[in-house]
Formats: C-alpha cells, sequence, structure tokens
C-alpha cells in the first residue's frame, strides 16, 4: 500500500476515534446528552407469544435453506463457471438466511398491520424508519461505537494470544482481497453494505433483541443478542469487538424504536471495515 494511502487511512479512523469520543462526553456530560440519555425508551414491548416467536425463527432458517436450495438447482452451474466461483457460492448463498428474515421481518408487518386493523388496536411491531433521522442517529450510533470497538480489539488479541486461541483474520477479508471479478465483488460489496445490515439488524435486533428485552433484564437480553451476532461470524478475532458493536446497536434501537438507525450503522461500520480492507489494513 503506498504510504500516502496508509497515513490518509490512519489519519480517518483516528479522526473517526476522536469524533466517536466526542459523541460519548456529549452524551456523558453535556446537559443536551444528559437529556436525550433520561428519556424513556421508544421501543415498545413486542407482546408475542413463545410458539410465534419461534415460528418467525423457523421461518427465516426455512427461507434461507430454501433459497439456497433453489439457487443450486437453478443457477449453481453458472456460478461455478465463474473464476471466483467459492467466494460467489459462499457470500450468495450465504445471504440467502437475510434474505430470508428481511422477508419474514415484511410478512409479520403486513399480517399483524392486517390483524390490528381489524380490532382497531395499534401494530405490535414497530415499523421500519428511513430519512433524515434514520441516517442522523445511525451516523451518531457507528461514532459512539467507534471507540469502544476499538478499545476492545485492543485489549482483546492479547487476551487470544495469551489462551492460545486462533488469530485468524474473517474469511470474507482474504475473499475480498483475491476476487478477480468485479461483478463478484460488486456483488459482495452489495452484500456488505446493504443486504447483510438490514438481514442481520432485523433478526439480532428486530428479532431476538427485542423479544427478549420485555422478558429479562435489560443486560441479559443485550448479552445473549450481541453474543449471538458475534459469534455467527465465526472468528474468534472479531467476536469481542462484534460483541461491544451488537450491545451499542442494541442500545441505539432501543433508545429511538427505529430498526433504520442500527442498521444505517452496521452499513456504515460494514463501509468502514472494507475499506480498511482495500487499504491493506483489515482484519
Amino acid at each position: 500500500m503506498p504510504p500516502t494511502l496508509e497515513s490518509t487511512i490512519a489519519v480517518f479512523e483516528y479522526a473517526l476515534v476522536f469524533a466517536g469520543l466526542g459523541v460519548i462526553a456529549w452524551l456523558g456530560f453535556h446537559p443536551a446528552g444528559r437529556a436525550a440519555r433520561g428519556r424513556p425508551a421508544a421501543l415498545p414491548r413486542w407482546d408475542i407469544r413463545l410458539i410465534d416467536f419461534l415460528a418467525l425463527a423457523w421461518l427465516v432458517l426455512a427461507l434461507g435453506l430454501c433459497g439456497q436450495l433453489l439457487l443450486r438447482v437453478t443457477v449453481g452451474g453458472l456460478f461455478q463457471r465463474s473464476p471466483d466461483a467459492e467466494t460467489l457460492e459462499l457470500v450468495t448463498y450465504g445471504c440467502m438466511f437475510h434474505v430470508g428474515a428481511i422477508v419474514t421481518w415484511f410478512a409479520a408487518r403486513a399480517w399483524v398491520r392486517r390483524r390490528e386493523a381489524r380490532a382497531g388496536a395499534p401494530a405490535a411491531i414497530a415499523p421500519p424508519a428511513t430519512g433524515a433521522r434514520g441516517v442522523r442517529d445511525g451516523t451518531l450510533a457507528l461514532l459512539a461505537a467507534i471507540p469502544l470497538v476499538t478499545a476492545a480489539d485492543l485489549l482483546w488479541e492479547p487476551f487470544l494470544k495469551l489462551a492460545g486461541l486462533p488469530l485468524a483474520r474473517q474469511e470474507l477479508v482474504d475473499m475480498f482481497l483475491a476476487v478477480k471479478s468485479p461483478l463478484v465483488f460488486g456483488w459482495m460489496v452489495v452484500v456488505a453494505l446493504v443486504v447483510a445490515p438490514v438481514g442481520e439488524e432485523i433478526a439480532f435486533r428486530a428479532g431476538l433483541y427485542r423479544y427478549l428485552r420485555g422478558r429479562a433484564p435489560q443486560w441479559v437480553a443485550l448479552a445473549v443478542s450481541a453474543s449471538l451476532f458475534a459469534a455467527v461470524h465465526g472468528n474468534w478475532v472479531s467476536f469481542l469487538p462484534l460483541f461491544v458493536l451488537g450491545v451499542v446497536f442494541a442500545l441505539a434501537y432501543e433508545r429511538t424504536g427505529l430498526i433504520a438507525v442500527p442498521i444505517v450503522a452496521h452499513a456504515l461500520f460494514n463501509l468502514n471495515s472494507l475499506l480498511l480492507v482495500l487499504g491493506g489494513g483489515g482484519k
């Protein structure tokens, strides 16, 4: 990597850390920040039975598996002809579970709205928000997360070394660096910046966290949802940083009640990670 580019990336990352520290300081010490923290959480309780929640979780998995099977039958042969066949298959088949979560989310919202409209009651599932507020609060959530994730990363790697646990970086990092086809690279970017943030935030924040939050102490809901979110990425090096990220995203979701906020924050985090990878600094 050219020294100028390396320096530019380093300056940018330091700027993000200091901006994040500013957001945290504002929340902790500025009167407006303290007032914002003191307001009641905007996320309403999700009144759903356990059997219905499990049915939704099963539907996400079933749609993901069916999507994988359908792709294998219809376009699997075309994937094999690509010079990046293994990467294309892993990314595309894997994102079917994100698609399953997205389809389940919108189907559940439509069903609940019809049911509640007949009963004359408000919908039980909060609609996703778009527009300026989602972008603004999502950006602030990401900035607040950056210094915390950075600190977790700095503390986590020495612990892994002491524990003798693997320090290999995520497989997708190597795939991004090794991909040959511009079309496959573009598809990977779409999955990283759009499909994965939407699917994972629906599954772990709008689904798991919201369900647990109404039935268990907050720390339990945070710990369980963030642990599973970190674990599904299948990498020891990223586990604690992603756990911290999951906690921040869940808190942002609870404070705003808008699933668009963690979705935007997640997409921006992935964009920053992608820039680091392409600049030679990714893990």
